[in-house]
């Protein structure tokens, strides 16, 4: 294979009909199968979004977890205090943090 390039292993399943028109396609286009597929696949790797940034690792996760969890458990009386209603920045930081705790799989 060509530079930094490597290959993957795979079986396809195909029916009879699927294969020889294979066959006539690759004849026709005076193609090996490796090089259809590596064309094909890189054409629909190209068409792809990125994938999302991983995770954190546990450890890190539930240790940010907890950390968001107590900051939102000292902000909660604030927030429901009859006598003093809390500000609106305080309201928007508590559902920032109750986002956060939802996107780490906290709830």
């Amino acid at each position: 294979m060509g530079e930094g390039r490597f290959t993957i292993p795979a079986r396809i399943y195909l029916t009879a009909e699927e294969r020889a028109k294979l066959e006539q396609l690759l004849e026709a286009s005076d193609q090996t199968l490796d090089e259809l597929l590596t064309g094909l696949l890189s054409a629909y790797l190209a068409a792809q979004p990125a994938p999302p940034p991983p995770l954190a690792p546990p450890d890190e996760r539930s240790s940010e977890l907890r950390r968001l969890r107590g900051e939102l458990r000292r902000l909660r009386p604030k927030l429901h205090d009859p006598y003093n209603p809390p500000p609106a920045w305080l309201v928007q930081l508590a559902g920032e943090l109750e986002a956060e705790i939802r996107r780490l799989g906290g709830e």
